[in-house]
Order: C-alpha cells, then structure tokens, then sequence
C-alpha cells in the first residue's frame, strides 16, 4: 500500500506491505520503493516482515526539489523518522542498498535507538578515498541534464528498458542535488552500535584491506555475491536474500 507524510515541508512517499517485525527497506540512487518488488524483495520479504520501503526525497513519488542543501543525510535521516514516527515503530531492522546504505549507516550513527541491525549492500560506512567530495560533485553535474543521466544510468548496467522507467520516474535535477548533497558526509563505522552486515557484488568496488580489517574489529559481517557488479547486486536478489536473511532473523525478534 502507498502512502505519503509531509517532512520539513516536502511529500514523502513510501510503500508498506506485511506484518511482523518492522524491517525498513532504503534504496540506491535514482531508484524508488517499488524496485524492491520489482527486483524480487518486496514479496518475500513481507511474508515475513512488516516491509517499510521508502521514496528518498528526490525520488519517486516524494517530492522533488533542486536544491542540494535540503539533501543533507541529517535532513533526510528525519524524513526516515518521520516515517517511523507516522507508523508508530519504535526501532526497525534496516536494509539500504548502495546510496540507501549510506542513508541506513546514517540513521543508526544519528539516531541509533531506532535501528536494531543494519544491512548495508553495495556500499559500506567506510572511510572515503581522497578526492571522493571533487568526483561526486563532477558525477552531479554530469547527470544534471536528461541527456547525462540517460548516459551514466547505462554505464551502471541498466537495460534500455530500465532506463525508460528510471527516466519517467525522477527529476535530472532532482537527482543531481540528491548527489551533490551528500559530499560532506563521512561515514563512521566505528560509532555505528547496531549488529551489522556489509555485502558487495564481486565485480564492485572492492573492501579494501583496511575496510575488511575494520569489519573483523568491529563484528562485522561481510559478503561478496560472486560475479555480481553494482548493478547485478542489487537484482541478484536470491543471492542477496540467502545472505542477509539469516541475518535478519538472528537481530528480528
């Protein structure tokens, strides 16, 4: 079922299907909640689990402003609570995938109650290379135009099928400042209390050593899911499952 909340002025939409556990699903860049179902999640997981699947401010059917300053992952990990709080859940398993993750890892070093365990997929909250904020800020303004996100919505893998959706579903802009806003944010893993599972496909951005010695260190539990890149990832979802839901039903009840 969709439904919507109003956040620091702005629609927020999401989709809510199941009962049980509250499990909040937060996905990657330029998609939207109902890819979850679309990649083969949704279904499963809400057999099992009260399924929360949100549109990130920008995305969707939320609303779609262009300014990056509204994008900042404090302001959209209240629109995340605001969601929580409009469903009267106290604390959630969280799953977020690829700039989701990064919104899933903000939400429990903020406001950490909230979160009983943490999936990050595709990414991880690790420290960024150097000159990460001068290539998302250039990744930005290439895909500020339809003409540019159209081009680097292929180069991530997607099918021309997918593109069409993904282009009919979001704003350029909109998508550009969601971007753009994030570049001052640096993951903290170290502060990160909840139990938590790091997975990437094979074929991604690799964890590197340092990233991998820090997993061990801190109890986290990492995966790859072979032959997968970033893409691939996140619609191999029989993979993805058999790796996170042994997980969620260790930290669920």
């Amino acid at each position: 079922m969709r439904r919507s909340i109003a956040s620091r002025g702005f629609n927020i939409s999401y989709r809510a299907e199941g009962a049980g556990t509250p499990l909040v699903l937060l996905c990657g860049w330029s998609r939207w909640a109902d890819t979850w179902w679309d990649a083969g999640y949704g279904d499963r997981l809400a057999e099992e689990y009260r399924v929360i699947a949100i549109d990130r401010l920008g995305h969707g059917d939320s609303d779609k402003p262009h300014d990056a300053a509204v994008y900042e992952p404090r302001l959209i990990v209240s629109d995340i609570v605001a969601v929580l709080d409009a469903e009267r859940i106290e604390s959630a398993l969280v799953w977020g995938f690829s700039m989701g993750a990064e919104n899933a890892a903000a939400l429990a070093l903020l406001e950490p109650a909230r979160v009983s365990a943490l999936v990050c997929g595709g990414n991880a909250p690790v420290p960024s290379p150097e000159g990460r904020r001068e290539r998302v800020l250039s990744a930005a303004q290439f895909v500020s135009t339809v003409e540019g996100m159209e081009a680097a919505l292929r180069s991530g893998g997607l099918t021309d099928e997918e593109v069409v959706e993904t282009l009919a579903h979001n704003d350029a802009a909109a998508l550009s400042a969601s971007m753009a806003g994030t570049v001052d944010w640096e993951p903290a893993a170290v502060d990160v209390q909840a139990p938590s599972l790091w997975y990437k496909g094979s074929g991604d951005s690799p964890l590197s050593p340092d990233d991998l010695h820090l997993a061990e260190r801190l109890g986290v539990e990492t995966h790859l899911i072979p032959g997968a890149d970033h893409h691939g990832s996140f619609l191999r979802a029989d993979d993805a499952l058999t790796i996170v839901r042994p997980f969620l039903e260790r930290h669920g009840s």
